[in-house]
């Protein structure tokens, strides 16, 4: 059974590289356990073998996909919750860039006025 679900992965793997054109030699899994583990790409990307999955049989492209991590990264950043790639991808709601943006000004400020403050601060 193990060989099969190998081989299946290695189709799915094939797949998503070409699909995203990638060049499978710059690929590997996290911790060698095909299919179980992460699967790396590129800039230091990583994929489950579930997302892959949904990229291959939906038609993802690289681009959307990056774009999906950037929206995971930035949801993380501001503790809003995250969603997974399906829905993203089926374009459920999401947090305008214009609020990101906006947070980003405020968490600037913030830390702006910090360091104000600790230079101002006599002991």
């Amino acid at each position: 059974m193990r060989e099969e679900f190998e081989k299946a992965v290695d189709a799915y793997v094939n797949a998503f590289t070409k699909q995203f054109g990638l060049d499978e030699k710059d690929c590997w899994w996290t911790g060698d356990r095909v299919g179980l583990d992460n699967f790396c790409f590129g800039d230091c990307h990583a994929i489950s073998l579930d997302d892959m999955i949904y990229c291959v049989e939906n038609g993802v492209t690289y681009d959307e996909y990056v774009a999906y991590v950037d929206y995971w990264i930035k949801c993380d950043e501001y503790n809003f919750p995250r969603m997974n790639l399906k829905s993203w991808h089926e374009g459920a709601p999401r947090i305008p860039d214009s609020t990101f943006s906006k947070l980003d000004t405020m968490k600037r400020d913030f830390e702006d006025l910090i360091e104000r403050e600790k230079r101002n601060m006599k002991f």
